[in-house]
């Protein structure tokens, strides 16, 4: 009965009780990705209108995705909040216009996620494997296109079939069951691309920086420092993504290939792909903090590796690091350490190296930059004999 209930595409009044705890879950989700976007891409649209008036510089292309990105989790999140109403009414009402709203939600939404999640993707991976970014006009032109691409498929579909392309699907609204074909090749079938390319895409960066730290491909210490941190966060990029639209799309293709998909198993699928809103928030809040709430935004030039957290694992705080290469001895000092007395030594010549790393401190208030000083002191003579004389 189950079953029958989930493929007829006609209203469905009263829900189901199972039906009813399903769709709570999924709507407060929903809920929760959309304050949370929202938050974020108004903090985002404040900023680059403030960066706007105080400089004529372009912004950095990654926020730039990443605000596209926020605005897709937006109406990702509207399309499954919509569910609100179905509890409300006790019903899913087709030929209405919260249906009709709600199936749109859902494909330009669930799409444009995928799409936008790719391109940040390719934008990293040339970024810090060729060190390349397309110019101004060209980025500009590639986002107006990726938008133009989502809304063509929702439009394309809802040309073909104007009176049922929208109907009730299983637990929410979305494609009539009967368009297969609109429902793989204008949906599904880029959002697999989507979901294969990101974590190929991922998998290579994680690959070639792994090596590059390997073999200290970078010359400088804070660029090493943040490829260690890129190579352990940028894994979780794809794996967020993977694990909250996979099962939706499994699901989907299963009911369309006529196997017989559950009310629960849908509304479990539905809950995990809108939480991919909260979701990239709290991801992309966490790893690139200092980018999108420190103190002054990333000019056009910022490389890619610039907007990772500098040594996440050691955040705060200072390191001095004291070699002295010809007395045997390597003294470290950190904010959990003690420092030792490298004096005593009689008549001792010693090649020493003093270097300090001051690593940055990342709080959305503070923007102080991190610095690395070495000094270097050479032939440095300790003579007790001469400090107890007072020569």
């Amino acid at each position: 009965m189950d079953a029958d209930l989930v493929s007829l595409p006609g209203t469905l009044s009263p829900l189901p009780p199972i039906l009813q705890r399903g769709l709570i879950a999924v709507s407060f989700f929903g809920f929760l990705s959309f304050l949370t976007s929202v938050a974020l891409f108004l903090r985002l649209a404040y900023r680059l209108v403030t960066w706007k008036r105080k400089t004529q510089a372009r912004v950095n292309q990654f926020i730039i995705l990443i605000f596209n990105l926020v605005f897709a989790d937006i109406q990702q999140s509207v399309a499954f909040l919509l569910n609100a109403q179905w509890l409300r009414e006790n019903a899913i009402s087709v030929h209405t216009p919260i249906c009709r709203a709600q199936g749109w939600f859902v494909s330009t939404g669930d799409l444009a996620s995928g799409v936008f999640t790719l391109a940040i993707a390719v934008h990293s991976f040339t970024d810090i494997v060729w060190d390349y970014r397309i110019g101004h006009k060209c980025f500009l032109a590639t986002i107006a296109a990726l938008w133009a691409f989502v809304y063509a498929c929702a439009i394309i579909g809802v040309a073909l079939h104007p009176d049922d392309f929208y109907v009730r699907a299983g637990a929410w609204c979305w494609i009539n069951h009967k368009y297969t074909n609109e429902r793989l090749w204008l949906h599904y079938f880029w959002v697999i691309i989507s979901e294969f390319g990101t974590v190929i895409v991922y998998t290579l960066i994680f690959l070639i920086l792994r090596r590059r730290v390997k073999e200290s491909f970078y010359t400088t210490s804070n660029t090493q420092i943040r490829a260690q941190s890129a190579a352990k966060l940028i894994i979780a990029y794809p794996v967020v993504y993977v694990v909250c639209t996979l099962p939706l799309v499994i699901a989907r293709l299963a009911g369309m290939a006529g196997a017989d998909v559950s009310f629960v198993e849908l509304c479990v699928a539905g809950a995990m792909i809108t939480s991919n809103g909260w979701l990239d928030v709290l991801l992309y809040t966490l790893t690139r903090r200092a980018l999108l709430f420190g103190p002054d935004m990333t000019g056009e030039h910022g490389r890619a590796l610039d907007t990772f957290r500098l040594r996440p694992d050691q955040a705060y705080g200072t390191t001095t690091t004291i070699e002295a290469s010809n007395l045997g001895r390597r003294l470290r000092h950190s904010r959990h350490g003690s420092t030792e007395e490298l004096f005593g030594l009689a008549g001792v010549k010693a090649e020493t190296t003093v270097q300090v790393r001051i690593d940055a401190i990342e709080l959305d208030s503070i923007g102080h930059h991190s610095t690395d000083l070495d000094l270097k002191l050479s032939r440095v003579s300790l003579d007790s004999r001469s400090q107890k004389s007072g020569k």
